[in-house]
């Protein structure tokens, strides 16, 4: 009987035994397990936008995007699927999202046929007041006052006289890289004596109709957008009869001026255009 009783007892500590020590294996492996959290949002749609920054997440451990790129941040300036894949220790974890770039452009309707005009992001302030004229049409029906063959046609004003506008002026914004090439779109204003600060009207605008550029007028005029498609309608208006003061003998009109919007895929394919 004492044996039984010594042998259930012994059984018993070694059962003892074996619990304690699973359970602090259990203590002492489960802090040190790594864990990943890993979302990189929803597929997105940016409009207007230069970049996204995607965020992976879990300092420490290691990324693999689609790209490439290995650390835990991406910045996307194109449309696309991405992915990125996160390791730590012996944990991975996965994630994909889609990403589009839209952008508003901005078209103009003639009798001569159509342009279409990219708006740079560098001059906001004008891109932001063409675009809110143009969604209040603002454009529509309005004529090109001054036209000159080989440099530029200009519109605009409500006015019709080359004298009118919105009733405000925009800042200046001169941007080195952005100058009067072929097709570039300027901000027209007043003359320096009585606007030394060089700022724009608030609505008049040329275009430039001269194969070599117009760099005389660098740094004194904002250009603010660039015609991508449509320059022969841009030059159909430029060929039209003038009087003396450069005014259209028949008024050349924009029908109506209106925001398209475009994928930068659709830019390129559509176009040839890369976005800036």
């Amino acid at each position: 009987m004492k044996n039984s009783i010594k042998l259930i007892f012994i059984l018993f500590i070694i059962i003892v035994f074996i619990w304690s020590c699973k359970k602090d294996e259990e203590e002492d492996t489960s802090p040190d397990t790594p864990t990943i959290e890993l979302n990189l949002g929803n597929d997105t749609t940016i409009i207007n936008g230069t970049s996204i920054i995607l965020d992976a997440g879990n300092p420490g451990a290691t990324y693999i995007w689609s790209t490439g790129v290995n650390t835990q941040t991406l910045e996307v300036t194109t449309s696309g699927t991405y992915w990125v894949t996160v390791s730590k220790e012996s944990v991975t974890k996965s994630d994909t999202i889609n990403i589009i770039f839209q952008y508003e452009l901005v078209r103009t309707e003639t009798d001569f046929g159509s342009f279409l005009m990219w708006l740079y992001n560098q001059t906001s302030l004008h891109k932001n007041n063409f675009l809110s004229l143009t969604t209040q049409s603002f454009y529509d029906s309005l004529i090109f006052h001054r036209v000159i063959n080989e440099f530029v046609i200009q519109g605009g004003d409500p006015e019709g006289t080359g004298y009118g506008g919105p009733g405000y002026t925009i800042p200046a914004e001169f941007v080195s890289e952005i100058t009067h090439v072929y097709g570039a779109v300027g901000a027209a204003r007043l003359a320096d004596n009585v606007n030394p600060e060089k700022e724009s009207n608030g609505s008049q605008f040329y275009i430039v109709d001269d194969n070599n550029g117009e760099h005389g007028l660098d740094g004194n005029y904002t250009v603010f957008g660039i015609v991508i498609d449509g320059m022969n309608v841009v030059e159909a208006i430029s060929e039209v009869p003038v009087d003396t003061n450069n005014r259209p003998i028949e008024n050349v009109y924009m029908n109506q001026v209106i925001i398209e919007i475009f994928t930068d895929t659709q830019l390129l394919n559509d176009y040839g255009f890369v976005i800036p």
